[in-house]
């Protein structure tokens, strides 16, 4: 009778395993992530994290939730996280998982490795000018089960996204200087006109 139970619970969990979405979290030269500055493709293997963040069909882009994360490797330009990538079975936006078939939103944010674990801490980090910081638009995928290849999230394909930029964020004190500059010119400008 254990060994029944045992089977049966083995099966039971291969089977739930087996049954959620994969998709491949990785782009490819098509898609290239690229530095904002000079537009060169990014390099150094573990420099830069990217997070795969997941919510039912329609879910806003402040809402979607990280699942995963992946660092770039050895190739200029492209990261992988996995291919593929089996999304978690549970989550806070959708409890019973992602399964096959299931469409989905998502969205791919980048940052420094070394400024945190997700896009959110990295941010707080943003005093650091060296971070870097981008995250693709939301795109839409229906995730696969295996034997199917896992969904593809990047290309040009309707629901998919194309390779972005990573660029520094202006600290909140930097874009208030530059907007109290521009109004103290203009208003200079209407004394001097009067």
């Amino acid at each position: 009778m254990k060994k029944i139970l045992l089977t049966l619970a083995v099966l039971g969990t291969a089977i739930s395993l087996h049954a959620q979405g994969r998709v491949a979290f990785a782009n490819n030269p098509s898609t290239p992530i690229t530095l904002q500055s000079s537009g060169a493709n990014i390099s150094g293997s573990g420099t830069y994290r990217f997070g795969l963040y997941v919510g039912p069909a329609g879910t806003p882009e402040a809402l979607l939730e990280l699942v995963g994360t992946g660092l770039n490797g050895i190739v200029a330009g492209q990261f992988s996280g996995g291919n593929p990538f089996t999304l978690p079975s549970s989550t806070t936006l959708s409890p019973g998982g992602y399964p096959a078939g299931t469409a989905i939103a998502f969205q791919i944010r980048a940052w420094t490795a070394a400024a945190g674990a997700s896009y959110e801490v990295a941010l707080g980090q943003s005093a650091n000018l060296a971070n870097v910081y981008g995250k693709s638009p939301v795109g839409s995928a229906n995730p696969t089960a295996s034997p199917a290849a896992a969904a593809t999230l990047f290309g040009a394909a309707a629901g998919q996204v194309g390779g972005f930029a990573l660029a520094p964020v202006p600290e909140p004190s930097t874009i208030a200087l530059a907007l109290l500059g521009g109004s103290l010119l203009l208003f200079r400008r209407r004394s001097v006109t009067k």
